[in-house]
């Protein structure tokens, strides 16, 4: 099992205590492809928090691989997210002043990877996600699908066991979220990557394997998807 979450508790403690996560238990193996859904204010957006170790739990255990994920310190936590885990937001979070490759090779400078490197790995990804003749271009000068590409790219760079991809069509239109999810999609078939989706979209749920339903702070209904396996690219598609 790649990821364990055993009877996990999480309270935001304001004026009124909010307890958003109740005793979430869950289980996701390598290479699965999982959506979490839920409508707002189920508490999909805390345990993926907490899947990416942005914020800490109350009580329970997360495992990643095995190893207990517990009051990490900061320093800790980021060495653990740089290694792991690679994020895709529904605001794509690229920096306005870098241009795609630079947005792309950022995670590499945080790991040291000499300049030279990490430029030709964030240009090889960015040709792979069909993007190469944008990479000098900025944000600005994209389209959302395109800016989401290259989040997608910058999420990968780092070759982590584990995306996860909070609303990651929510600031799309309908034509591109499904290129958005079935490149997703392919990434999961071609890489046996452990895709994880937070969306309240069932359109977006219907393209992972697994939906698991959270309401209230609890996990409901998990349920086993049969999504079409044809590749979205095919011949000369971009991820072959």
């Amino acid at each position: 099992m790649l990821i364990e979450l055993k009877d996990i508790n999480k309270t935001y403690y304001g004026a009124q205590p909010l307890h958003v996560l109740k005793g979430v238990t869950l289980g996701i193996e390598r290479g699965e492809f999982v959506s979490i859904m839920g409508a707002s204010g189920s508490g999909k957006s805390t345990l993926l928090n907490i899947l990416g170790i942005l914020d800490n739990y109350d009580s329970g255990e997360y495992r990643i691989d095995g190893k207990l994920i517990w009051n990490l310190s900061e320093k800790e936590a980021a060495n653990y997210r740089n290694r792991l885990i690679g994020f895709i937001f529904q605001s794509y979070n690229l920096i306005g002043f870098k241009t795609a490759v630079e947005n792309v090779e950022l995670p590499l400078l945080y790991q040291g990877v000499p300049r030279k490197k990490r430029r030709q790995m964030a240009m090889d990804y960015l040709e792979r996600l069909g993007l190469k003749e944008w990479a000098g271009h900025y944000p600005s000068e994209m389209s959302g699908g395109q800016k989401q590409r290259v989040a997608i790219a910058r999420a990968l760079i780092t070759k982590p066991s584990i995306i996860l991809a909070d609303e990651p069509t929510g600031a799309l239109d309908s034509r591109t979220s499904v290129e958005i999810m079935e490149l997703l999609s392919e990434l999961n078939r071609t890489e046996n990557m452990t895709v994880i989706v937070v969306t309240h979209e069932s359109g977006v749920a219907n393209f992972t394997n697994k939906i698991v339903h959270i309401k209230d702070g609890m996990i409901g209904e998990i349920e086993a998807n049969a999504r079409h396996d044809a590749s979205p690219f095919g011949a000369g598609g971009i991820m072959k």
